[in-house]
């Protein structure tokens, strides 16, 4: 999207538009193609950030592409505590500001800054809506040719060139990952949102806390708080705010399955704190080559989804099929990790027709074979 365009988009005449809905807006054909692929593509972030429960979604200036990378309310709010130390804050990479807002939110002066003027413009509409915008300064700039010192910076640089990703190459990054050196060098506390595909060595050479951030169990981001000591990364679920550090001890493997199983949160097993996790809920492994728990008692976790085991079977289509239709069993909820095939063809090769009763199925690697547990969540 071009600054013009979103210079309209963000006025009065803008508003009028986008009011008119997206269904009239396509069937237009006499409308300017540029104006209505820029309202369109601002109602569709509306409507995406309103899914995701947005304070004014329908109000914010957003496209689903800016979206894709920016930090949920919750995810934001955490940021933002990070810098509770801090009067001034840069946001190296501000986007459409959805951290921004959170920092200026938390009492912060706020220095925000992009290299994309139309990003821009939707940020500064956006600190309109929140009424904040005294609080920040917009700068449309490299920030790696920036001068001046700040008490806190926030980096959250682009991992994404139009439809490529490169999550996992940290140099390739906008600005390159190498420069968060720079900015602590004049920012005592920087914080840098990270994609968690990044290797581990690449996070342990940046120093700081290590955090897997989780929410609605999945793993959002690899943030490190660079101006805190280094330790054991952690594991943060938000917004219950537990954290599970992971340790070198070792886990131990079940005998035999015990009643009930355990499917951790992916910020636990990305983190390596499983172990922790285990220990929390007397748990053990059912495989040693898969990450499911097994225990005897059923001790709830924020930590991981509990199920009930029914039963525990090595996964041969023909057995275990004919014992979930011999149960009445009709349908499948499947869960997996490393089993190849996709849910559909699991109930394909099962040979289950859709009706009767529902069930979770989970299939776990054991050696070169798999087991499959069929269970119900508690």
């Amino acid at each position: 999207m071009t600054e013009e365009t979103a210079a309209f988009l963000v006025s009065e005449a803008g508003a009028a538009l986008l009011a008119r809905g997206a269904r009239a807006l396509t069937n237009d054909r006499a409308l300017d193609p540029v104006l209505r692929a820029g309202a369109l593509a601002t109602l569709e972030g509306r409507e995406r950030a309103a899914r995701r429960g947005w304070k004014h979604a329908d109000q914010l200036f957003l496209t689903a592409d800016s979206l894709a990378q920016a930090s949920s309310e919750g995810i934001a709010a955490f940021h933002a505590q990070c810098f509770a130390s801090c009067e001034t804050v840069l946001d190296a990479c501000c986007g459409v500001g959805r951290d921004a807002l959170a920092l200026a939110a938390a009492g912060k002066q706020v220095t925000a800054v992009d290299t994309d003027p139309a990003r821009l413009v939707f940020a500064r509409a956006n600190a309109a809506v929140y009424g904040l915008s005294e609080r920040i300064t917009f700068l449309c700039a490299d920030v790696t040719t920036l001068s001046g010192r700040f008490d806190g910076a926030f980096f959250d640089p682009a991992r994404r060139d139009g439809t490529t990703r490169f999550s996992a190459d940290a140099e390739r990054y906008q600005p390159a990952l190498s420069f968060i050196q720079e900015l602590q060098a004049r920012c005592p506390v920087t914080v840098a949102k990270l994609s968690p595909a990044l290797p581990d060595e690449t996070l342990a050479s940046l120093g700081g806390e290590l955090l897997f951030l989780s929410e609605e169990r999945t793993c959002k981001e690899a943030c490190v708080v660079l101006g805190r000591e280094p330790g054991p990364p952690q594991a943060l679920l938000l917004p219950q705010g537990e954290r599970y550090a992971a340790t070198d001890e070792p886990l131990a493997v079940a005998g035999e399955p015990g009643a009930f199983l355990l499917d951790p949160d992916p910020a636990i097993l990305r983190a390596g704190a499983l172990t922790t996790l285990a220990q929390r809920t007397g748990a053990a492994l059912l495989s040693p080559d898969d990450a499911y728990l097994t225990a005897t008692e059923a001790l709830p976790d924020p930590g991981a989804r509990l199920y009930a085991i029914r039963t525990v079977l090595p996964y041969r289509e023909r057995t275990l099929g004919r014992w979930l239709r011999e149960q009445g069993v009709g349908r499948l909820v499947v869960k997996k990790r490393r089993y190849p095939k996709e849910p559909d063809a699991v109930h394909k090769e099962l040979g289950l027709k859709g009706k009767g009763s529902e069930a979770t199925l989970v299939i776990v690697a054991d050696g070169k074979s798999w087991l499959g547990v069929v269970c119900d969540p508690l």
